[in-house]
C-alpha cells in the first residue's frame, strides 16, 4: 500500500490493512507476511504496526508471547478510527512510549498501516510516512523504517526514523518485545544487577537493582537506565537467550502480575506467566531530531551458545 492507492482514503485503517495486496498471509486474522530460511527459522509480521508477531528459531520453537485473543474479532476502529493495538509480539512504540506525553499511550505507529517497502530473503522492511491521518496526532514531518533480519539461531530487528520536515522535533519509542517463556516463576533476568531504573510501580522513583539475576514474582514495571547492551534471559530446561541493543538508551522489563493481567480485555489472565516484556527503549529522555536527520536502534535476539 502506498501513497498512490489514492482511491481508499474513506475507508477506515482496519480495511485498508485488509485491503492491501501486499500482505497475503494472516496470523490469528492479522494480515502479514511471512518470510522463512530454513535453518534461520521464521518470522510473521503483521501489515498493522509494522508488528512482529511470530519468530520461530530454527528449531521452530516460538519464541515471541501473542496473546490468543488479540487479533481477528478485536480489529476494530472505535471513536476516532484506530484499530486496535494488538498484544504481543513486537509493537513498534513511536513517537511517545507509554503515557509519558499527551500523545495515546505508545504512540500512533502501532494501531497505523504501515506499506511493504522492501522483501528480501532473510526479512522485509516496512514504512510509515506521515500524512493527513497522523497529522491528526502529531503535527510532525517524519518516515520511519522497520527493518526485520533472520539470521541461524537469531533475529534482527532496527528502527529508523527521519525528520523529513523543516522544523526539529523529539520523540521517545520503544521495540516493546514480548517474550514466549514456559514459566515465568522459572524464568530469571541476568545483567542488570547495580543499574539504576524508575519503578514504575512506585511513582517512578530510581531505585537501584541489588540483585543478580531478577526474577518475576508479580507484576514489574521498570525502565533502567544506562543498561548494559547485552541481557541473559533463562529458564529452567530451556536453552538461554542473549537479548542485545543498540541506540536505544534504556531497557524497560514489564509483566503485569496477577492483578492487572485480569483488567487486560486482550489477554487471558493467567497467561502473566507465560511473557515477559524485555523492550530496548528511548524512553526516560526524549531524542531529538534536527530535520532531515536520522535516528536508529535496534534488539537483537540470539540463542545462546
Amino acid at each position: 500500500m502506498t501513497r498512490a492507492d489514492s482511491d481508499d482514503t474513506g475507508l477506515s485503517n482496519t480495511d485498508r490493512l485488509f485491503r492491501s495486496a501486499a500482505f497475503t498471509d494472516a496470523l490469528q486474522a492479522l494480515p502479514g507476511i511471512r518470510v522463512s530460511d530454513g535453518a534461520a527459522g521464521s518470522a510473521f509480521i503483521g501489515a498493522q504496526g509494522a508488528q512482529l508477531l511470530s519468530w520461530q528459531s530454527g528449531d521452530g520453537r516460538e519464541r515471541l508471547y501473542l496473546s490468543p485473543t488479540t487479533g481477528g474479532a478485536t480489529i476494530h476502529d472505535d471513536a476516532g478510527g484506530e484499530a486496535a493495538a494488538i498484544r504481543g509480539g513486537i509493537p513498534v512504540c513511536f513517537p511517545q512510549f507509554s503515557d509519558r506525553g499527551e500523545l495515546v499511550k505508545h504512540g500512533f505507529a502501532r494501531n497505523q498501516p504501515w506499506r511493504l517497502a522492501a522483501r528480501h530473503r532473510h526479512g522485509a522492511t516496512l514504512a510509515l510516512a506521515s500524512d493527513t491521518i497522523t497529522a491528526r496526532h502529531w503535527p510532525h514531518a517524519f518516515h520511519a523504517e522497520l527493518r526485520v533480519a533472520l539470521a541461524p539461531g537469531a533475529l534482527r530487528v532496527t528502527l529508523a526514523v527521519v525528520n523529513t520536515g523543516n522544523v526539529p522535533w523529539s520523540f521517545t519509542a520503544a521495540l516493546h518485545t514480548y517474550l514466549r517463556v514456559e514459566d515465568i516463576h522459572a524464568t530469571r533476568l541476568l545483567g542488570l544487577d547495580g543499574v539504576r531504573y524508575q519503578d514504575a510501580t512506585d511513582a517512578c522513583i530510581v531505585k537501584t537493582q541489588d540483585e543478580a539475576a531478577l526474577s518475576i514474582p508479580g507484576e514489574v514495571d521498570r525502565v533502567y537506565l544506562e543498561p548494559p547492551a547485552e541481557l541473559l534471559l533463562e529458564e529452567d530446561g530451556q536453552p538461554a537467550l542473549r537479548i542485545l541493543q543498540h541506540g536505544f538508551a534504556d531497557t524497560v522489563v514489564w509483566n503485569p502480575g496477577p492483578e492487572k493481567a485480569r483488567a487486560l480485555r486482550d489477554m487471558p489472565d493467567e497467561d502473566w506467566l507465560r511473557m515477559l516484556c524485555v523492550e530496548a527503549a528511548c524512553a526516560a529522555a526524549p531524542v531529538s531530531l534536527a530535520p532531515g536527520e536520522c535516528w536508529e536502534g535496534g534488539q537483537t535476539l540470539m540463542l545462546a551458545s
